[in-house]
């Protein structure tokens, strides 16, 4: 058997019991709700409602009208029909009523589920991505830091060596280029090394 429809058929059997399990509540407790017949009626519908959803509300409605009438009604011909026409329609009135703020309840709690369970996986991803982000910088402090440092260095050595040597020749602006890249990039590690450790 299919699970959706397995579970569809136990939404509308929970409401089933729920409006029978009430009314039998109602005829062995005779006296029960003497001044108003139906109570405890519109509480079965809203428990059908809320597990159920809507159809199972509606259906819990339609069985609750129908018991109420051959139950919990006095008989045709025993007088009062009138006042128990506009009872019973006022019973149809209140579980309708009833199963409308429940199904919105029910949709509105499982929107808030939705809702936390899409939160979490984005908190969990920004966990990720800050971690990934952490163990890069890691990375760069601890393994490239040092050896561009010492690039900027040998660099800056050999370029003094040229001035020094008086030599005029197209390598000086390549080797001069290449120490002020070597030290943007050293800038950057240093920043990012802070980011890593804000005591340094």
């Amino acid at each position: 058997m299919n699970p959706g429809f397995r579970d569809g058929l136990a939404r509308y059997a929970i409401a089933v019991v729920v409006v029978l399990l009430t009314v039998a509540i109602k005829l062995l407790f005779f006296g029960l709700g003497s001044e108003h017949p139906f109570v405890l009626l519109p509480a079965a519908v809203a428990v059908a409602a809320w597990y159920g959803g809507l159809g199972p509300g509606v259906l819990a409605t339609g069985l609750v009208v129908l018991e109420s009438v051959f139950f919990l009604l006095p008989p045709v011909g025993s007088g009062a029909e009138a006042a128990d026409i506009v009872a019973v329609g006022g019973l149809v009135v209140e579980s309708a009523i009833v199963v409308a703020l429940t199904v919105g309840l029910r949709a509105a709690r499982m929107r808030a589920e939705t809702a936390r369970v899409a939160s979490a996986a984005a908190h969990r991803e920004a966990a990720f991505a800050l971690a990934v982000r952490d163990e890069m910088l890691t990375v760069w402090a601890r393994d490239v830091r040092a050896p561009v440092a010492d690039v900027e260095l040998q660099a800056r050595g050999a370029l003094e060596d040229l001035v020094r040597e008086g030599y005029a020749g197209a390598a000086g602006p390549k080797i001069r280029k290449l120490v002020d890249e070597a030290q943007v990039i050293g800038r950057v590690s240093r920043r990012w090394g802070q980011q890593q450790d804000p005591t340094t």
